[in-house]
């Protein structure tokens, strides 16, 4: 007898012929799913998360350190550029956004931050810093044309005017 001949009929064969197996097996299956969902609200996530696609927290010198360290490492691999060092300064520290909680009345309404249990308030988002000014030194800074693709490499990677990027020669 082929399995699946052997299930279907195993299904319809219930203890007694009161409920077939299936019934049954549906209410087994159920009452397991309820259990795990339990099971996962008591136990906290592998990893010590706190939610969901929590991401650690990036200050803005961390940010600025992989910003130029990334950009140090491109920059190098261009051709003419040789050993490059990358400096670059940032508009104003990182910008946190609270969550907000708006109560309406009839005349008028009332905006309060969301608190947690342990009196923060609620952080929604934190936006770095936009790139202010851009400093690269390499060794082929003295030549026009390697000077002028760091400059749009620059730009385009941090949208930042040409203006504000500054490529120099490495001392010899």
């Amino acid at each position: 007898m082929p399995l699946r001949e052997y299930f279907a009929a195993w299904c319809k064969e219930g203890k007694g012929g009161t409920k077939p197996r299936a019934a049954s097996l549906a209410v087994l299956l159920g009452a397991a799913a309820m259990a795990l969902i339990v099971c996962s609200e008591l136990w906290p996530a592998p990893g010590g998360g706190t939610g969901a696609g929590a991401a650690p927290a990036q200050t803005a010198a961390d940010y600025q350190a992989a910003l130029e360290e990334r950009l140090a490492r491109l920059i190098g691999q261009m051709e003419g550029a040789g050993e490059t060092a990358v400096m670059i300064t940032l508009e104003n520290g990182e910008e946190r956004v609270y969550a907000t909680d708006i109560q309406t009345g009839a005349e008028q309404s009332r905006q309060t931050h969301v608190l947690l249990e342990d009196g923060t308030a609620l952080e929604e988002t934190t936006c770095l810093p936009a790139v202010r000014g851009v400093a690269v030194v390499c060794d082929g800074g003295g030549q026009v044309e390697v000077e002028a693709r760091i400059t749009a490499l620059v730009s385009a990677l941090l949208d930042v005017p040409a203006n504000r990027i500054c490529v120099e020669q490495r001392r010899r």
